[in-house]
């Protein structure tokens, strides 16, 4: 596996064989024909700035294979491996300001293919399950957004959700419609689009000015491990003993949970293509891994890194938002008898650390738009431009876009008030006017951990607490622990001037076993 896998991500060696067509001692090859892989596709987007790749096989090996661009003045030539493999490298400039389609000519003496009406702009991998997978015909308001969904400009094509134990170079059979081909957004063709990744384009084509291209690999119920390359865990002790292990114990295990499979298949036969970067909405499938998913999601991003030849690849990603995971979100019990469920809390934790061990990486925030009564909230618009605000920031420079809520920095405690001290905090406020929802405080003291409910109010770009269950005029800062919306399904109303939510956050590192929050509901600890 691991041989077939390396001779297909070498794109470099291939490359060597390719060449501009003007005094190429190379100039000889063998007659044949080829096929173009059949993600490569007429009305397809090509990433700006970066070289476009062309990649296929040919009917026998030593094939050589011309293509001639529009935008270029010269050829450029390939010839196929020893498997017949071929890769063909084309330089690409910026989008022009028109954004005029494009052409390119494929051929050999023997057979010619022609890609029509390419766009030259910014292209962007999807990537998770369900709720990327999620589409527009399903949001909030559905009808009228479709209608209003009128982007010649915004093209996307999805991959049939599948899985493979090794990793595969193209789709066997072709996909049925809506998957396998390149559309551009109407509304006629909205609805079965990734609502996040519509939402996400076009706020990127509206602030950039420029074509986008969406390629929506997305599975729903999906692990992030059926994502990562199997090297990848297995070269990795815990991913390894963690993942890889129990599935050689048990290989008829789940497919979404199968290390690899999902990556072989959705992914791996796209690795040539030239992308700005990763949008990705993924964590449910894994709640229960959130001490490992840090280091998980590490080796997934650099595993694409490294097999996309795009070391410093952007990856934005989503918070898993609030969720009762079935139960009556009306109970006030339920809210805090939550049992093993507060995994929830600790794995909105473990996404966030995900940003601190990866360079070009953050996270949406999404505590504000979740629905305690649906796995898959309908609201699907921020989430998309909060990651458009995360890429138009951290990728194109854009410093004016917010694209950060209130973060937690510090606290200190005076006069029996615990003050919160929050970066990214201008205009710091509530959605609805009322006060911030969802604070917590413990003392430190003891062995007991117990969480009481606090009182908060904003003071400027500060939030102050009363609790004099916990607080007193005698208590130090290092006498208290605070939380905020560390809970199953808080919907949170704290944000910033730009509208963007505070995020959940624990200044304890106690475990979920000896920690209790205190219930007035219930006059009781769970």
């Amino acid at each position: 596996m691991k041989k077939l896998f390396f001779a297909f991500v070498a794109v470099f060696v291939l490359l060597a064989g390719c060449s501009s067509g003007e005094d190429d001692p190379r100039e000889d090859g063998v007659e044949g024909t080829f096929e173009l892989h059949s993600f490569l596709q007429d009305g397809m987007v090509i990433q700006q700035n970066r070289p476009f790749r062309l990649w296929g096989k040919a009917s026998a090996a030593n094939v050589k294979i011309t293509a001639k661009a529009s935008w270029a003045r010269q050829e450029y030539t390939c010839k196929a491996d020893a498997n017949g493999t071929w890769v063909l490298e084309i330089p690409v400039p910026a989008a022009p300001s028109d954004n005029a389609p494009q052409s390119i000519v494929v051929s050999t003496p023997l057979r010619k293919a022609v890609l029509r009406d390419l766009l030259i702009g910014e292209v962007w991998v999807l990537g998770g399950q369900s709720n990327m997978a999620f589409a527009l015909g399903q949001v909030l308001d559905a009808p009228a957004e479709i209608n209003a969904a009128n982007y010649p400009n915004i093209r996307f094509f999805t991959v049939q959700p599948s899985n493979t134990a090794a990793p595969i170079f193209d789709w066997r059979e072709e996909m049925p419609a809506p998957y396998g081909r390149w559309y551009s957004t109407s509304p006629a063709t909205a609805g079965s689009q990734s609502a996040v990744g519509y939402y996400f384009g076009r706020m990127l084509h509206k602030e950039l000015g420029v074509p986008v291209g969406l390629v929506n690999t997305s599975y729903g119920g999906a692990t992030a491990q059926a994502y990562t390359p199997i090297e990848a865990l297995e070269g990795d002790s815990r991913l390894k003993a963690t993942f890889v292990d129990p599935y050689k114990a048990n290989p008829d295990m789940n497919v979404l949970v199968r290390p690899a499979e999902l990556y072989n298949s959705m992914v791996h036969p796209l690795l040539p293509l030239s992308a700005r970067g990763v949008v990705w909405y993924q964590g449910e499938g894994n709640w229960g891994d959130y001490p490992i998913y840090p280091l998980l999601m590490k080796t997934l991003i650099n595993g694409w890194r490294r097999n996309f030849a795009h070391s410093e690849m952007p990856f934005y990603y989503v918070q898993i938002a609030p969720w009762g995971f079935g139960q009556d979100t009306s109970s006030k019990e339920w809210f805090y008898t939550q049992g093993e469920a507060i995994g929830y809390a600790y794995m909105r934790e473990a996404q966030a650390l995900t940003r601190e061990q990866v360079s070009h990486s953050g996270m949406a925030v999404t505590m504000d738009v979740g629905d305690p009564d649906d796995i898959h909230p309908t609201n699907k618009r921020p989430v998309g431009e909060r990651l458009a605000r995360l890429a138009l920031n951290g990728t194109y420079g854009r410093s004016e876009v917010a694209c950060l809520g209130p973060r937690y920095n510090s606290l200190k405690v005076e006069n029996g008030v615990v003050k919160l001290l929050f970066d990214n905090a201008e205009g710091l406020k509530t959605n609805d006017g009322q006060a911030p929802k969802h604070f917590y405080v413990a003392s430190t003291a003891g062995s007991e951990h117990k969480f009481w409910p606090a009182s908060a109010e904003i003071h400027g770009s500060e939030v102050w607490l009363t609790c004099p269950d916990v607080v007193t005029t005698s208590t130090a800062a290092s006498g208290v622990a605070v939380r905020y919306a560390f809970l199953l399904y808080p919907m949170t109303n704290l944000e910033n001037g730009a509208g963007l939510p505070a995020e959940p956050f624990r200044t304890d590192s106690w475990s979920a076993e000896i920690s209790y929050v205190y219930s007035r509901f219930r006059g009781e600890y769970f």
